[in-house]
């Protein structure tokens, strides 16, 4: 079941006694920890976008709450003022299960498109809104990648952040001059990105700081930012910076599917290689020459942690032990034994100094008793 809440700053919240800044509308049997977690997703700064618009923030994060797993979909921006005068912003929180995710395979940037279904301002009373509300996703945008040659002048930059897929998923962090074309060029890097792998990316089109407990693989970053300067100086994954137009990007596979406007031959590769690695990890069995039985033998993937030494061929609890060699591989273990004669010579001492100590404090109590 999805469920869906609007934060923004008003002066009577849904909750009873809440006001400023909090939730005017939510989905009916919206799970209370749900709730605060996607309020707090609401984070927006008016002080870092200076000059120009005002930057909207499309996010996608995966969460988990009381074990469920959930994709964070959330549409943050500015609001104008509020009812007391001061800078207001509307956030707009959309919570989908994996099973709902799998009726959108064009993944979480194609749910964006649907403007009438986003709030982008509160003038009403607080409302709970009814179950399953979704937005319709959109079409597959143009495969020409024209908006990333517009902003970065190679559209080839386009396949860096998509290039994660390959296994390391380290972070990328594109810096931009402005926040106008974000939301496109989020859609057409994920265009690159094989179907099955687009909900597995998260990401934000006005990245500030990392909320504790997520990962955003995609971080869209202002220019004029402290966050551009900090990815500037340092950053642990990737930077696709506008500023560097000058710069080619490393040749990969997605980066030649972008510039010759062909994504899909990038998938392609992709699959191909995953199943190399699949076909490279997967068990072999080899057979004895004499046609008896022979052995398995498993290939170890490089993930894979070497088992100890006592946790080979143990049976099953309730499976009947038919031959000794079941355990022919488990090291001998020692087991300690109770030494019974040492252990009533030590009882017998500690018996002995009870009796001493009782017999003093009985001699020093007559004592006493005497000299009164």
């Amino acid at each position: 079941m999805s469920f869906e809440i609007v934060y923004t700053s008003v002066r009577r919240g849904l909750r009873t006694g809440s006001r400023g800044f909090c939730t005017v509308a939510a989905t009916e049997g919206i799970p209370r920890a749900l709730q605060e977690k996607m309020e707090s997703f609401s984070g927006y700064s008016h002080h870092e976008a200076t000059g120009g618009d005002l930057p909207v923030n499309h996010s996608h994060f995966v969460v988990r709450i009381q074990r469920k797993v959930y994709h964070i979909l959330s549409r943050v921006a500015d609001a104008g003022k509020d009812y007391s005068g001061r800078t207001n912003k509307i956030a707009h929180h959309l919570a989908l299960t994996t099973a709902e995710t799998e009726r959108f395979p064009g993944g979480p940037a194609s749910l964006f498109a649907d403007e009438a279904f986003w709030v982008t301002e509160w003038e009403r009373d607080p409302q709970e809104f009814p179950p399953d509300r979704l937005p319709q996703a959109a079409l597959e945008p143009s495969e020409s990648f024209d908006t990333w040659e517009y902003v970065f002048r190679d559209k080839g930059w386009a396949g860096v952040p998509a290039g994660i897929v390959d296994g390391n998923m380290k972070p990328v962090s594109i810096i931009v001059p402005s926040p106008t074309h974000n939301l496109d060029l989020l859609s057409e890097a994920m265009l690159l990105v094989p179907l099955e792998h687009r909900w597995e990316i998260c990401f934000a089109t006005y990245f500030l700081r990392q909320a504790p407990g997520t990962v955003c693989h995609w971080k869209f970053v202002l220019e004029r930012t402290e966050e551009a300067r900090r990815m500037r100086a340092r950053s642990l994954g990737g930077v696709v910076d506008h500023a560097k137009q000058n710069a080619a990007p490393p040749e990969t596979r997605f980066v030649e599917a972008a510039r010759q406007c062909d994504p899909e031959s990038a998938w392609d590769q992709t699959a191909a290689e995953r199943q190399t690695a699949t076909e490279r990890d997967a068990p072999v069995r080899e057979f004895s020459d004499s046609g008896g039985r022979g052995h398995q033998r498993r290939s170890r993937s490089r993930f894979a942690q070497p088992r100890h030494p006592a946790a080979r061929r143990r049976p099953r609890r309730g499976r009947q032990i038919e031959d000794d060699d079941d355990f022919e591989d488990e090291p001998a273990v020692a087991v300690p034994v109770r030494d019974s004669a040492g252990f009533a010579r030590k009882a017998g001492v500690w018996a002995v100094i009870g009796l001493v100590g009782v017999a003093i404090a009985v001699l020093a109590f007559a004592g006493f008793r005497q000299l009164r």
